[in-house]
């Protein structure tokens, strides 16, 4: 009687357990796609470091999927902190292009003046076979000394 009282709640907890745990679902090998989180930009890489006397080091990266028609920046812009509020005050570089390119880098310096803070405001652009996307990114702030 113990034993089929024991066996009873051993094959409830089992009933329970299968209830309670998710279905695994499979794919065949031909429908895996890896995720892409763009059609045709990678990755982007947009950084500001503080290099003393005012100075802020920009730096700037653009990774498409693949070789591309274009490739690069739409602009590069400084800002800084009003009120609250990021505003540009330095256009960098506007319509800055490679051709036939799958990486565009962009490495340059700003004067500031020490103990303001800065960032980078970047509009990437990348162009395909007929298509198009702009991705915009902003660099962590930092103070200039």
């Amino acid at each position: 009687m113990l034993c089929k009282k024991k066996m009873i709640a051993l094959l409830f907890t089992v009933m329970l357990c299968m209830l309670a745990s998710p279905l695994a679902s499979y794919a065949s090998a031909g429908n895996v796609q890896a995720p892409k989180a763009s059609l045709y930009i990678r990755s982007t890489s947009v950084s500001t470091k503080a290099m003393g006397n005012g100075t802020i080091l920009l730096k700037n990266k653009l990774d498409a999927t693949r070789i591309v028609d274009q490739l690069g920046v739409k602009t590069i812009e400084v800002q800084t902190l009003k009120n609250g509020y990021w505003q540009s005050i330095y256009t960098i570089v506007r319509n800055d292009y490679l051709y036939n390119s799958g990486t565009y880098i962009y490495d340059c310096y700003y004067y500031g003046t020490p103990g303001t803070q800065y960032r980078s405001y970047v509009e990437f652009y990348v162009a395909d076979n007929g298509g198009s996307e702009t991705k915009i990114v902003t660099s962590n702030p930092v103070t200039a000394y």
